[in-house]
């Protein structure tokens, strides 16, 4: 009976280290692609009669205001206190018509000069009004308030400027999206919450094969998914650090490559005590699984040296270099998969 409490567990603990890391990476870029898209904004109240296109107010450019470079509005207080269509700013002379001026030159023109800001006919697409949100605005309006809010905080550093899908274009490394503000805040916790599942993950599967066939010995595999663990924790902690020493960036640099050599020689060393008593306990196991996971495993490695070797002696183009860097830390999450499959449910 406790054996089959312990897969349980185990099972439950290896779906949840393939999901969790999941939606932190995927939530991230989500997350990301959804700051760098908002482009709502608090608009200036320009005090027209009536928002409608034609309408305009102008202020007439001279010492008292800078030459209209100090005319300065209230903004609206809610992102739905926007304009419908585009305002136009122009310089005009008495008559109204424009005239093209740059407005460092406005104070050495011989007659008077006006700013005219009017409505225009066309439409403004970052009005909310004009979009599909409007429909989440009005049932949870201070959501996007307060996305507004930390889009515009001085702490905020997003990794792009437009919307990316790293995994097929390779805009950007993983930490350049991962490790900024507000995404961090995002990221850290669930990968921190990743690193206490798989400490629990390796600890059950111990268990449970020491169990099995009578052993009080800690096998390889448990050492090595501990140090992929540890190696893990320090990653993320020092995700975006910046250090003046060459060597501490070096080093910080090298946790995530020790992560993935000790979570392979874990995974590696795990399949190959499988194997060697399998024989003994193949009626909690899926032999299927266990079969694909030992294929899924040699590819791994084997796809991973000759990752190692290209960019040994060759220098990848940035756009290959993230698309391989998305896609593999996706493709390890698949371990936990297979292991969730591996056992039996019910024995």
């Amino acid at each position: 009976m406790e054996i089959k409490n312990s897969i349980r567990k185990l099972r439950i603990f290896a779906l949840l280290l393939f999901i969790t890391p999941s939606i932190g990476l995927l939530g991230s870029l989500i997350i990301h692609n959804y700051f760098v898209s908002f482009k709502f904004t608090y608009e200036f109240n320009y005090n027209f009669k009536e928002n409608i296109p034609g309408n305009s107010v102008r202020f007439l450019c001279n010492e008292e205001n800078n030459y209209c470079i100090e005319v300065k509005f209230d903004r609206f207080k809610t992102l739905d206190n926007c304009y419908k269509y585009k305002i136009i700013h122009d310089y005009v002379d008495e008559s109204g018509k424009k005239i093209d001026i740059k407005q460092k030159n406005i104070k050495n023109f011989q007659e008077n000069i006006f700013l005219k800001i009017r409505v225009s006919n066309i439409i403004n697409e970052s009005c909310i009004l004009n979009t599909n949100s409007m429909i989440l605005y009005n049932i949870f309006p201070l959501f996007h308030e307060k996305i507004y809010k930390i889009k515009n905080n001085k702490k905020t550093t997003l990794g792009t400027s437009k919307a990316i899908n790293p995994l097929l274009n390779g805009e950007a490394s993983i930490s350049n999206v991962v490790k900024r503000f507000p995404v961090k805040y995002f990221f850290k916790p669930i990968l921190y919450l990743s690193v206490i599942l798989m400490i629990f993950y390796w600890i059950y599967y111990n268990r449970i094969l020491k169990e099995l066939i009578h052993t009080k010995n800690n096998y390889y595999f448990f050492t090595f998914g501990i140090l992929s663990a540890a190696f893990l924790f320090l990653h993320v902690l020092f995700l975006g650090w910046t250090f003046e020493s060459e060597i501490l960036t070096k080093l910080r640099r090298s946790l995530i490559i020790f992560f993935i050599l000790f979570e392979l020689l874990a995974q590696s060393f795990l399949l190959r005590k499988i194997f060697l008593i399998k024989d003994k306990i193949n009626n909690y196991l899926n032999l299927i699984i266990v079969y694909s996971k030992l294929i899924f495993v040699l590819a791994v490695c084997f796809s991973t040296i000759i990752i190692v070797t290209i960019l040994t002696f060759y220098n990848l183009d940035p756009n290959v270099d993230y698309i391989l860097e998305w896609n593999y830390f996706l493709l390890l999450l698949l371990f936990y998969f297979l292991s969730f499959l591996m056992w039996k449910r019910k024995n």
